[in-house]
């Protein structure tokens, strides 16, 4: 199992030009999809929402908001990963309430987790706040990004594109989400330079360090 993982990222890159005639059967999207929803998160508050854009050309527009980006139209799917904005509202109450509900306790019984949750989005302004959340939603792409590769899928992870932009041809705002970061989903085209350069990375010894 070991081999494979590696030998998956070593595999993995990301993508600059897609098949369009290649896509990702259901399971393969369900798949990745799923293993960003389980993603962890700060207090297991989730504070984010992954945004299927399958529309066309809504696509098209939002290449045009990627500095033409192909993948953005041309990966089998186009995947926005969004963070809440209305965590200081809603979040504590929803994340006690799912808890509460999922392993079938009362919710008073959550009060010393309610008060470290509150306490800890009290303590930030609005502009940390939003910090915290957005950092977050890091970690389920990075998982997202790492599941396709194990399924030899293709992705492309990028913040190359207008926020605000994104957010008002998705209608965003109104959904209290902001885009964050977009992956790319689908399988490298033929003639995809990149596919055949080297991955550059540091040796192990300069990004390793063992304190014993």
């Amino acid at each position: 199992m070991e081999d494979t993982i590696i030998t998956a990222l070593n595999w993995r890159y990301a993508t600059k030009q897609y098949d369009p005639t290649a896509t990702l059967t259901d399971r393969e999207l369900s798949t990745i999809l799923e293993s960003g929803r389980l993603a962890p998160s700060s207090f297991g508050v989730e504070a984010w929402k992954f945004i299927v854009v399958e529309n066309k050309e809504l696509r098209t527009k939002l290449r045009a908001a990627a500095w033409n980006q192909s993948p953005f139209t041309d990966a089998s799917h186009l995947v926005i990963i969004a963070r809440r904005t209305d965590v200081r509202e809603n979040i504590t109450r929803e994340l006690l309430q799912r808890t509460a509900a999922t392993r079938g306790i009362a919710e008073e019984t959550l009060d010393g987790y309610k008060q470290m949750v509150e306490g800890t989005i009290a303590g930030r302004s609005d502009e940390a706040l939003d910090a915290w959340v957005a950092k977050q939603a890091y970690i389920p792409l990075g998982i997202m990004v790492e599941t396709a590769a194990l399924l030899n899928v293709d992705s492309t992870p990028m913040e190359g594109f207008d926020p605000k932009q994104v957010d008002e041809i998705l209608g965003l705002p109104a959904q209290h989400l902001a885009a964050t970061a977009v992956l790319a989903l689908g399988h490298r085209a033929a003639d995809d330079a990149y596919a055949a350069y080297a991955k550059v990375r540091r040796p192990k010894e300069e990004v390793i360090a063992f304190v014993r």
